[in-house]
């Protein structure tokens, strides 16, 4: 991936840092915001654009319960923030994902949501995971009053007073949120659904607007329950304070391997921002000086502020204040501004004279003042990991040699026998289905392990290339060796994006999931980074940032009469969706599948293909279940010369190697493929619009017996009817002819919406499954991630 098509700078890849010094944990447990994070991304667009706000309703009683909505009205379409104010004893607050019970829930809504959908999103976002909500809602989330903090500002602005500002210093924010869900999680729209939509394309938009407007409500209510106490003796938040307060943030282990299982996203992410400081690095004068001392200046002043009871972030905070100190000094006496590049000097200066934490905070400092020159790659983050999901199978193992040799360094020289290099196993909660980690030689479940160890996988791959000859392609090892699929994708996926791997063993004893947490979070916007144990941290979003009033307008005003619905809700074949989202039937999928005995890898490349016929109007996740049920486990990938034996084959094993050999020349030299006694053939069509996808594009017309159906590389079928009749087929002969001249069809898959009710006794035994790979919860690993015990503050 590059950016320099959107503001073309050659000059500066020759500043660019190494992936082998940036992707290392100890420095990326040092990141800090940048003005490329997601929440300042967001905010430039609204007021850019000239978003209106306002308040439509506003149904809160004096305690404090009840609903409100919010609303974000842009050029072309409008998001509300559905808020259901609650009154929970403080005996029942937690901050963990364990909770359930909170203060506030939410649900931001793609238009304005009417009278019933309130009514609907009233008797289910309350109960968040438990409940289920609809393509119609973009994010899920919920937050709870800070104890220390909340009840000190009503009660003093209900005297007629302003709280305590060494106290609101202290804490920052009224309320916390514990969650924020989205891109398809419990029913929401799917990333897909949304991702062309200019305001929502750069990452988590959604989910950041949501925080954002939720800020403003904490704000409402306190003001709200202060009148409701004082009468007209209240006073309102002073303004200066008011902007001090964000949302707070309590996280855990449930965002760490989202980084890792994207890595294309990942690597977009660090090259942007990667980019952009060697842009500032390449400017032949110290122009912006004036923005980078204030961007100094407030760096120096948070870090003042920044607390922590973690041993380890204290030190990193010893470090960054002193190293923060020596920076200003060295700016003021040493630094050479008339220097050939002078901000490169004071780069350089910096790598050699701080620790990480104020080499990262001086990155962010220098990015700061350089808005005209960087915030242009803030296009550049999102990903479309589809398009590298597939194998190149004709691939040289020589080249992929090549390609471990280069990017896998520091991960082909471990040990992974010796205790401390494989002392952690990655896992999912057999209670509430969110990742931990646990302790392998002291605790069980490492069979049942998540593909997180990506190094070790990495490793395993280098050993099983070792004796093999350079010409073999990659789709001939795969074929005796399926299971070093994922090692390969990555390491091709890594070959075009050198970000994409974090370099460090996730795995080993000494690996910190905080560091993996702060990189993420500081792209989202957080700061007051506090970790309470090496698995869970709060932050603060959004502080110092402005409201909507100061933006464009809010009105408290609540319309007489029903609130005029905007938007439309999506349908499949006439039906408004209420199953599953397509992500969560992936998800399924590929945990069913990894239950039945598959590898990892495999089970990815199932689901994929379950939810691409789920995506075309057919109940995948039924058919799936048909393929399991035949136990299919013993079943080899079968080489592409015995296609046409009288053997019956498994459709998902016949299209991985439809697709691994596509250009390789067994295949090339044909235009005609047959397959024939191709059991339940109708999983073997995604695979086979994936292989034209492969081949170059143009589309593949496949016939059975009187049948015949034709695909198109952009994912696009000519005819529902023939996919379901060869989804109904158990057994068939097939023959594949490929066009590149083919025009993609007229009719459309409705890939970007949510999928088509599954038969529930389908999905049913697919969860049975799918809990076949989860692990029950040890204490140790509760208590490391906060499941033990409450986090009130």
């Amino acid at each position: 991936m590059s950016c320099e098509g959107l503001n073309p700078m050659p000059q500066a890849r020759a500043f660019r840092r190494s992936p082998d010094e940036v992707m290392r944990l100890a420095r990326m447990g040092c990141s800090h915001p940048t003005r490329l994070s997601f929440l300042r991304q967001l905010l430039r667009r609204m007021q850019a654009e000239g978003w209106r706000f306002d308040r439509p309703v506003w149904e809160i009683d004096a305690k404090g319960v009840g609903r409100a909505v919010y609303r974000a009205i842009g050029p072309e379409r409008t998001y509300s923030l559905v808020v259901f104010a609650h009154d929970l004893p403080p005996e029942a607050r937690s901050d963990r994902v364990i909770a359930t019970a909170w203060d506030a829930t939410f649900a931001l809504f793609d238009g304005t949501p009417d009278a019933a959908g309130l009514d609907r999103l009233a008797a289910n976002v309350p109960l968040q995971e438990a409940g289920r909500i609809s393509p119609r809602e973009l994010s899920l989330s919920r937050a709870n009053r800070s104890v220390r903090l909340f009840d000190h500002v009503v009660e003093r602005l209900a005297a007629g007073a302003q709280p305590d500002v060494a106290l609101l210093l202290e804490t920052g924010y009224l309320m916390r949120t514990t969650a924020v869900y989205g891109s398809g999680k419990f029913g929401a729209a799917d990333r897909a659904a949304i991702a062309q939509r200019p305001e929502l394309s750069a990452p988590f938009q959604a989910e950041m607007l949501s925080v954002w407007l939720t800020r403003a409500f904490t704000v409402d209510l306190v003001e709200h329950l202060a009148r409701a106490r004082g009468g007209d003796k209240a006073a309102r938040l002073a303004p200066d304070l008011k902007r001090g307060l964000g949302v707070g943030n309590s996280t855990g282990l449930g965002m760490a391997p989202f980084v890792i299982r994207h890595p294309v996203l990942l690597n977009n992410w660090m090259l942007a921002r990667e980019e952009a400081l060697a842009r500032v690095r390449a400017q032949t004068g110290a122009a912006e000086l004036a923005g980078f001392q204030a961007a100094l200046d407030a760096a120096r002043h948070n870090a003042d502020l920044w607390t922590s009871a973690h041993d380890i972030q204290r030190a990193k905070l010893a470090d960054l204040r002193d190293g923060l100190t020596r920076l200003a000094a060295h700016v003021a006496q040493g630094w050479d501004k008339n220097a050939a590049h002078p901000w490169d000097d004071l780069w350089r200066w910096g790598q050699d004279a701080l620790p990480l934490e104020a080499q990262e905070a001086l990155l962010a400092a220098m990015l700061e003042p350089h808005g005209d020159l960087i915030d242009g790659l803030g296009d550049c983050m999102d990903a479309d990991e589809d398009a590298y999901f597939p194998i190149n199978g004709a691939m040289k193992l020589g080249e992929l040699r090549a390609i471990m040799q280069a990017h896998y360094g520091w991960a082909l020289g471990v040990d992974y026998s010796t205790r401390n290099q494989c002392a952690r196993f990655w896992y999912v909660s057999e209670d509430k289905l969110e990742p931990r980690l646990g302790e392998r030689h002291e605790e069980p479940g490492a069979e049942r392990e998540l593909p997180l160890d990506t190094g070790r996988q990495a490793a395993a791959l280098w050993q099983a290339l070792q004796g093999q000859p350079d010409d073999l392609p990659v789709a001939h090892l795969l074929l005796a060796a399926p299971e070093h699929r994922p090692a390969v994708r990555r390491a091709q996926i890594t070959a075009r994006h050198p970000f994409a791997e974090i370099r460090d063993n996730l795995i080993a004893d000494d690996m910190l999931p905080i560091d993996i947490l702060r990189c993420k979070l500081a792209f989202f916007g957080a700061t007051r980074f506090d970790p309470r144990s090496d698995r869970w941290v709060r932050i603060s979003l959004f502080q110092g940032a402005p409201y909507p009033d100061q933006l464009g307008g809010i009105s408290a005003k609540m319309p007489k009469g029903r609130i005029t619905p905007t938007g439309q809700s999506r349908r499949v074949n006439g039906q408004l969706t209420t199953g599953l989202s397509l992500s969560e039937t992936e998800a399924l999928c590929a945990k069913a599948v990894r239950g039945a005995g598959f590898e990892w890898g495999f089970a990815q490349e199932a689901a994929r293909a379950a939810t691409w016929l789920t995506a075309h109007g057919v109940a995948g996740c039924t058919l799936l279940l048909r393929w399991l049920q035949m136990n299919p486990i013993n079943t080899a990938s079968p080489r592409p010369d015995d296609w046409q034996s009288s053997s019956l084959k498994c459709p998902l094993h016949v299209g991985v190697a439809l697709v691994d050999h596509v250009n390789l020349p067994e295949l090339t030299m044909q235009d005609r493929l047959c397959v024939m006694n191709v059991v339940l053939p109708g999983l073997l069509l995604p695979l086979i619009a994936l292989s034209a996808q492969r081949r170059g594009g143009g589309g593949v017309t496949v016939a059975m017996q009187d049948t015949s159906i034709q695909l198109h590389a952009l994912g696009t079928i000519a005819s529902a009817a023939a996919l379901a009749s060869f989804c109904a087929k158990p057994v068939g002969d097939l023959t594949l002819t490929f066009d590149h001249s083919t025009p993609a069809p007229d009719t459309i898959a409705p890939r970007l919406l949510s999928a088509p009710v599954n038969d529930a006794h389908a999905l049913k035994e697919l969860e049975a499954l799918a809990l076949r790979v989860t692990v029950p919860s040890s204490g140790r690993s509760l208590g490391g991630a906060g499941g033990q015990g409450g986090d009130n503050d």
